[in-house]
């Protein structure tokens, strides 16, 4: 079980130089990430940071850990231009970004705001049309591509990122098995449970054996990183070894310790300080 921290770069961390100091401090604690959200708004008056200007600060104070956007968005992206920061980014860490792709949602009104496609099945036409242009033109080959929603003649684009692949991750929202086909292809799935909220508990173990169980079935490799967000800092600390030893036993690889959009500093610094939990 790998460790990370979850941040929204939201408030006090709408700040790249802030978050860039909150990593150095994780990786020094022994933490394996830290990753943060991808978002335009949050609540109505908070500050935000962008994703990928605050990687590259991220990737300039850290040597160890790894770093990625949970999730960016592919419908609000094109795709040639998200290409060009995950080599940049990637190179800049030396080979240690990991990617988040998903729908989104129109919550804080990210997409209607500004004109951009407010259906979810559009979202998902063209984030799977970008995912496959993404991954093309991450392999330094040119690119020839007419589809639904993009035409593309291009050549290579180069640097190519430093990983061959670079891990993606795609996000699904349990127990909706849809998304699941397109996660068991990549390198990750990260999944969003029923009822979770800002603060989400602990899933339910037998949710992700399921989880687990659907995704090989759908031929993911056994090291598929299962990406699981849970507010440890809520439990009581007596709790937190045997959360930790129940979602490990059930295929989580991975524990994202989740923060809430505005939470104070003074609250998240000093729990990165202490280092993960054990179990």
């Amino acid at each position: 079980m790998k460790h990370g921290i979850f941040l929204p770069p939201f408030e006090d961390f709408a700040s790249a130089r802030r978050v860039a100091e909150l990593a150095t401090t994780a990786e020094q604690a022994g933490w394996d990430g830290l990753f943060i959200w991808d978002h335009m708004f949050a609540e109505p008056g908070m500050a935000v940071a962008d994703p990928w200007a605050t990687l590259a600060a991220m990737a300039m104070t850290t040597t160890r850990i790894r770093l990625g956007a949970l999730v960016t968005p592919l419908a609000r992206r094109r795709p040639w231009v998200l290409a060009r920061q995950i080599a940049t980014v990637d190179q800049l860490s030396d080979g240690r970004l990991v990617v988040g792709i998903g729908l989104g949602d129109d919550g804080w009104k990210e997409f209607s705001a500004f004109g951009e496609e407010t259906s979810p099945h559009a979202r998902g036409e063209l984030l799977d049309e970008s995912l496959e242009i993404l991954l093309k033109l991450l392999s330094g080959n040119g690119v020839d591509h007419c589809g639904s929603r993009y035409v593309i003649d291009s050549g290579p684009m180069l640097p190519t990122p430093v990983q061959d692949p670079v891990p993606f991750w795609a996000a699904c929202r349990w127990p909706n098995r849809k998304p699941l086909a397109r996660a068991a292809r990549l390198q990750g799935c990260f999944p969003i449970f029923a009822g979770s909220n800002q603060y989400p508990p602990p899933p339910p173990v037998a949710d992700l054996a399921e989880l687990r169980a659907e995704l090989t079935a759908l031929g993911a490799p056994r090291s598929l990183e299962i990406v699981v967000r849970c507010a440890m800092h809520r439990l009581r600390p007596a709790d937190r070894g045997d959360t930790v030893k129940a979602m490990r036993d059930a295929g989580a690889t991975w524990l994202l310790e989740g923060f809430g959009p505005g939470q104070a500093a003074t609250e998240v610094e000093p729990y990165v300080r202490a280092g993960p939990p054990a179990g």
